[in-house]
């Protein structure tokens, strides 16, 4: 049974080969950029036991989360500044898209939705919520002797982020490599130090076309 999920699981850090086409600064530079990418696009380990808590575009992977989250909050704000009547002057638009979004991101972390476009679309309605959230605190904001209210409401906003947070428990992150059948083989599958390893040698073939390079301007001086 363990020889059988193993071979289902595809992990690319299990090869420490690198794939450095053309062997110069920018390159390499560009390189270095894929391979750590996945620390801060993706936030999870890319192999299949994760496929769920990411987009794959090219050669990047995207949280799902993370980039619904932000992309929706970014979205509420340009139409609060762009569409000004529906989503800054109505009160009744501006009021209820908070409550609908954070309802929704409840029911996904309360049933623990798997499928990542449900995912998404639960995620995106969040940040739609928070991007409303913080319009809200913006208007009140400027209400002459209501500021004190906008500030309590940012502060209610810290709170329910920290307490989310500590609901995901530490390296939450990380929770499918607990009892990944990858870590009962040698060698195992170690993502952050099978990234460090590339890295090292894609600098090592950088160093090595350099050393090239000058023994190359010493001879040619010497000519």
């Amino acid at each position: 049974m363990d020889d059988a999920c193993s071979v289902e699981v595809v992990s690319p850090y299990l090869s420490e080969e690198v794939n450095l086409k053309k062997r110069t600064p920018f390159h390499a530079q560009w390189e270095i950029f894929k391979i750590r990418s996945w620390r801060f696009l993706a936030h999870h380990p890319t192999c299949s036991r994760y496929h769920n808590h990411f987009y794959k575009i090219g050669s990047f992977h995207f949280c799902i989360g993370c980039s619904m989250l932000y992309s929706s909050i970014l979205l509420y704000l340009i139409l609060f500044l762009a569409v000004r009547p529906v989503f800054r002057d109505n009160v009744w638009v501006i009021s209820t898209i908070p409550f609908a979004g954070f309802g929704l991101a409840i029911i996904h972390k309360i049933f623990r939705i798997k499928n990542k476009w449900i995912k998404g679309v639960f995620r995106f309605s969040a940040g739609f919520g928070v991007g409303a959230y913080c319009g809200l605190l913006i208007e009140i904001l400027f209400i002459p002797k209501r500021w004190w209210i906008a500030i309590i409401l940012a502060v209610i906003l810290l709170l329910g982020n920290q307490m989310y947070g500590l609901s995901r428990g530490y390296n939450a992150n990380r929770r499918e490599c607990i009892d990944c059948p990858l870590n009962a083989q040698e060698p195992k599958c170690n993502p952050d130090k099978n990234t460090n390893i590339r890295v090292r040698k894609i600098y090592a073939i950088i160093e090595e076309e350099l050393e090239k390079a000058r023994k190359q301007t010493k001879s040619t001086q010497k000519d």
